[in-house]
């Protein structure tokens, strides 16, 4: 029995291992032909910083020239520092393999349970993945058209523009509520004196500490000589990735619509070269960080439950989310405690 169970473990890590390398293979594959060929191509990292030294503020020709060079540059940056956020993560939680899946089935039927996403943002997140899958897989085939593979794929050029811009709205919409219902939650906040930054974790995006945490936690997957931040509700890859959400609505959704009406040689093209270099990026981000470290990350392959749960264990929450475990602890929410010895798992939140 033993000899099986290793060997289930291993063609699970195998699976894992695999899992997290074609994610990685398709981005950079993605990046090398939609981003560092082009740049280099329009003449590299040289001929973008000359552009610098003939600024025409007025000349649309310049502007989709330097954003063009701009963005590919960018997304090569996040390229390399999400694989190596990605992988190096991989690395240091490999020796955890399955560690909170067995957990889950175990022990954590006794723990207690913390509400940590409700079913309306679970419904959201659900509604921002299907228009997002539609919205990319639409875009890239129309995008890369003059490919025979890619163009067998559109049946009807005219029903994948209808399709793109209809779920770029119901998109843009589910944005628009979310961000409107949650500034007003937290002016209302403010107004009556409350800690806006311990009620909306989600801010801390806008804090030094931020970009120390964010510091640290990658020289930490080289090195354990440096010692992690502690996390509160939302890590660092959580809270770029949550608001790398309105920077991408706000640079694919603005050029969009107004192409939509004008076409996408609206201001010789300066809003067509935003909106697909913006899209790529976003497909390389999500296919080389949400997908291969929010999900496939070893201690909890092959997904992350709270997706689909909305609840994460008190013992989870501690070793990951420490600042948010003694938030809760401080609200009353959870006791500093062993999980429950009882038969039932208990929920809280």
């Amino acid at each position: 029995m033993a000899s099986r169970g290793g060997a289930l473990t291993s063609l699970w890590v195998i699976t894992n291992l695999v899992a997290v390398a074609v994610m990685v293979g398709v981005s950079w594959t993605i990046i090398y032909y939609l981003s560092y060929l082009p740049l280099m191509e329009s003449g590299g990292l040289g001929h973008w910083l000359s552009l610098l030294s003939h600024v025409k503020l007025s000349d649309t020709f310049w502007w989709r020239e330097f954003l063009a060079g701009g963005f590919d540059l960018l997304i090569i940056i996040v390229g390399v520092i999400g694989s190596w956020w990605t992988l190096g993560h991989f690395a240091a939680e490999l020796k955890h393999f399955r560690k909170w899946k067995r957990y889950y089935k175990e022990r954590g039927k006794l723990d207690v349970w913390v509400k940590r996403i409700g079913l309306w943002e679970r419904i959201q997140h659900i509604w921002m993945m299907v228009t997002f899958i539609i919205c990319a897989f639409t875009g890239f085939v129309m995008y890369l058209s003059n490919n025979p593979y890619w163009r067998a794929l559109m049946t009807s050029r005219e029903a994948y523009v209808k399709l793109h811009v209809i779920s770029g709205i119901a998109m843009t919409v589910l944005v628009g509520l979310h961000f409107g219902y949650y500034t007003v939650q937290a002016i209302l906040a403010k107004m009556k004196g409350r800690n806006v930054l311990e009620e909306f974790p989600i801010l801390r995006f806008y804090t030094l500490s931020f970009y120390k945490a964010l510091v640290k936690r990658l020289l930490w997957t080289l090195t354990a000589r440096v010692r992690p931040e502690k996390v509160h509700k939302y890590n660092c890859e959580q809270l770029f990735e949550y608001w790398g959400v309105y920077w991408g609505i706000a640079v694919l959704g603005i050029p969009g619509v107004i192409m939509t009406i004008a076409g996408p040689q609206a201001l010789n093209g300066v809003l067509w070269v935003m909106h697909t270099k913006e899209a790529v990026l976003a497909v390389t981000f999500i296919l080389l960080v949400h997908m291969s470290y929010t999900h496939l990350r070893p201690s909890i392959f092959p997904y992350d439950p709270v997706f689909i749960k909305g609840k994460m264990p008190a013992a989870q929450i501690k070793e990951e989310h420490p600042l948010w475990y003694e938030s809760l602890v401080k609200s009353g929410v959870l006791r500093e405690s062993e999980p429950s010895k009882g038969g039932e798992r208990k929920e809280a939140g």
